[in-house]
This record gives structure tokens, sequence and C-alpha cells, in this order.
């Protein structure tokens, strides 16, 4: 009985220790790709989305709120979506890296397509590289930035910032 719990007792200490080094990668609900798709298919459906082939396509959008018809427009197109904060942007864009397609969507008012992985800035307050991007911020009319992605996104706080990933 008492190796059992001396067993028990390490392999909970363990596990406590590799919990505490991980970074958690918080998945948010989006709608999956089915496998009954083929690969033509996935690529018409993200080509067939205008901002990620050309950003400026938004200020065509004449609806009131482009950024969310945009959510709405690709739930069945992104591969991932993911919730990003100053604990987790670096993963997630060594993630971003395996896809053809990078946006992040600042709640519902900024919307930024990274435009290149590996020309990035240090950034201290978001303890990451951050890429460069372009997309819009919508203050009243949408206005266009092209920066690096933390000069865009703001700072790290509790604001809702979702990396979608195509």
């Amino acid at each position: 009985m008492k190796k059992i719990s001396i067993l028990l007792i390490l392999v909970l200490a363990f596990n406590c220790k590799n919990e505490n080094k991980t970074v958690e990668i918080e998945k948010v609900n989006a709608t999956k790709i089915s496998t009954q798709h083929s690969v033509e298919n996935v690529e018409t459906n993200i080509t067939s989305i205008p901002f990620l082939e050309d950003v400026k396509n938004l200020e065509n959008d004449t609806s009131k709120n482009p950024i969310q018809d945009f959510k709405k427009s690709v739930e069945n197109s992104v591969k991932e979506v993911i919730k990003v904060n100053k604990n987790n942007i670096k993963e997630s864009l060594i993630k971003a890296k395996d896809y053809k397609y990078a946006v992040i969507i600042v709640e519902d008012h900024t919307i930024i397509k990274i435009t290149d992985l590996s020309n990035c800035k240090p950034s201290g307050s978001w303890n990451a590289c951050m890429p460069i991007g372009e997309g819009y911020i919508k203050k009243g009319e949408l206005q266009y930035q092209n920066d690096y992605i933390n000069n865009i996104i703001g700072l790290p706080d509790d604001k809702e910032r979702l990396l979608y990933l195509f």
C-alpha cells in the first residue's frame, strides 16, 4: 500500500511541475472543415474571401460593420481560431507559420492580416516578436493601417483578440 501511495504522489507531483511549464493556447469554438471536403474545395473557400487576397477589398464592403461580416463569412473556411493574449501570443504566432493566412480581429473594431511572419519587431509589452500586417481600424470609418501588428492591435489587456488561421 505504501508503494502505491508513494508512486501516486510522485506521479501527481510530476504532473503538477509539467503543468506550470506549458502555455495553453485557448481555442475558440469554430466550425471545422469537414473531412468530406477535398483540399481543392478548401482552397476555393479560402480564395473566395476577398480580404485574404487583398485587404483593401474590405473598403468595398458597404455594410455597417464589415469586420463582423468577415467573421461570419469565414465560419466555414477557417481552420483554427485562437484567443490570443500576452501569455500565448508567441506560441500562437509560431503556429501561424503552418498556415497560408493569419488574421487578427480585436473585438469588432480592428482587423489585421499578418503579411509577413518573418519580418517582426520585438515588443516589450507583448513579450514577443510581432510581425508586420495590414488591415483596418474602425473609428467611425475604416482607417487603413500597415505596420507591425503590436502598433495596430494595441497593448495587452482584456479585449478579445482572435487569431484566425486559414
